[in-house]
């Protein structure tokens, strides 16, 4: 699959649709995925090849263990890091709150880091930034 996404509102049509979404509709590769793994190892291609969004989910999966991945917490920093490099609002926001609750030994408390981060995330239309920050 390709990796995009559709609007929220716009699945919603297709599920009331009833044309079923067994198909991606951006390239049409299905979208049957039959066990936790596999839905793991797609995701985890898709983060390889770049893709944002993906790359924010494997960050938070391995940092907190779970949707079939181990608990690797500096690796899913990584990739958390990675979709943030693409200004991606969401990942933004995650590495804001870590930063605000510091991750162990990995990631210090920083209130200034947390908070430039968060501005970031807010400049960029994220409503949860934004929400935070009024």
């Amino acid at each position: 699959c390709c990796g995009g996404f559709i609007c929220k509102s716009c699945v919603r049509n297709l599920r009331e649709s009833e044309l079923g979404l067994d198909n991606c509709p951006l390239c049409r590769e299905p979208l049957a995925v039959t066990s936790a793994a596999d839905d793991a190892a797609q995701i985890m291609t898709l983060a390889k090849r770049g893709v944002f969004w993906a790359q924010r989910e494997v960050g938070r999966f391995m940092i907190h263990g779970s949707e079939g991945f181990e608990k690797q917490a500096q690796t899913g920093l990584e990739w958390l890091k990675k979709a943030a490099a693409q200004d991606y609002p969401p990942a933004l926001f995650e590495l804001s709150t870590l930063h605000l609750d510091g991750l162990k030994s990995l990631l210090r408390m920083s209130q200034e880091k947390a908070n430039e981060l968060l501005l970031k995330a807010a400049n960029l239309g994220y409503a949860l930034a934004n929400t935070k920050l009024a």
